[in-house]
């Protein structure tokens, strides 16, 4: 065998040399497990034809791992997944993403180092919009994943077009601890490191919650913009509006499309994107001509 030293092929070979089993038995143990994964299929991964790749075959891994009597993620941290193959859409630069001086202003006071090599998975923006037509709050929920050893942060920036107010807090909520957070209030930027509570390994996903807790009143913008740097398997943004400031009109677009959006009974609208590429999407909206409260 030419394989490396520490490779996936490696580690499981020596693994079940020193168990002692035959595949059939390895296969029957996983089998016992409620996991199904053919005798074919486990030569192949120690000889290094082939790796597992699918969601179901990576799902096996930590049963395997049991199995052979190896210490948790043994396995698992030496299986070269996506990640580590050539990205089919290659990464936006920070400076071509945020070129407006004001943003790159900001990322220049923070730690972008990690940022490439910390894959999102998918990634929820919630936004609420309050009874006066301005924004109440945002709840950002996010899976990253690590494509090396060592990420231990993740830069986060937000802005708003209405620079007539203050900006809003970052509040934590799961996952990580606030770090270093940098203002422009006079270009409504806000830049935060959200700080893991330890370095990841490569291939270990983390769960990062935030709320930006907008002040009273809150930013009158109309439209939420998200710009995506890198590949992910599933964004969604959700927009709800108070029952007093249901808007005239709603569109989810992206840099080549534009949709008209219905909102649900609970004034809710939103747009979901699959296997989404890097760019520019988002929800913006339009008024009635009359002023919040008041009738047509």
């Amino acid at each position: 065998m030419s394989d490396a030293s520490g490779s996936f092929a490696h580690v499981l070979r020596h693994a079940v040399e020193r168990r002692g089993l035959a595949l059939e038995r390895v296969r029957d143990h996983l089998a016992a497990r409620g996991v199904c994964v053919s005798v074919a299929t486990l030569s192949y991964w120690q000889s290094g034809r082939s790796q597992p790749g699918r969601k179901a075959s990576l799902a096996a891994i930590p049963h395997l791992e049991e199995v052979l009597g190896l210490d948790a993620g043994a396995l698992l941290r030496t299986v070269p997944a996506t990640r580590d193959r050539a990205r089919r859409t290659p990464v936006r630069e920070l400076d071509v993403l945020w070129p407006e001086p004001s943003r790159k202003g900001i990322l220049g006071r923070l730690d972008t180092r990690w940022d490439a090599d910390l894959d999102r998975v998918t990634l929820h923006d919630v936004l609420r919009i309050g009874a006066d037509r301005r924004q109440a709050g945002l709840t950002v929920r996010q899976v990253m994943r690590a494509r090396v050893d060592g990420p231990d942060r993740r830069v986060v920036m937000h802005s708003q077009d209405d620079t007539t107010v203050s900006l809003p807090a970052i509040r934590v909520v799961q996952g990580c601890e606030l770090g270093r957070v940098e203002w422009s209030h006079e270009d409504g930027v806000v830049g935060a490191e959200l700080v893991f509570f330890r370095p990841l390994r490569r291939g270990e996903t983390v769960v990062v919650e935030y709320d930006l807790v907008s002040p009273v009143p809150g930013a009158a913008d109309s439209e939420y913009v998200r710009r995506l740097r890198s590949p992910m398997r599933e964004y969604l943004l959700e927009v709800e509006f108070h029952p007093d400031a249901r808007p005239r009109s709603v569109v989810g677009f992206t840099e080549e499309r534009r949709t008209p959006i219905e909102l649900d009974p609970c004034h809710r609208g939103h747009l979901a994107h699959t296997d989404a590429t890097p760019g520019t999407t988002g929800i913006r909206w339009t008024w009635a001509e009359t002023s919040p409260g008041t009738s047509p």
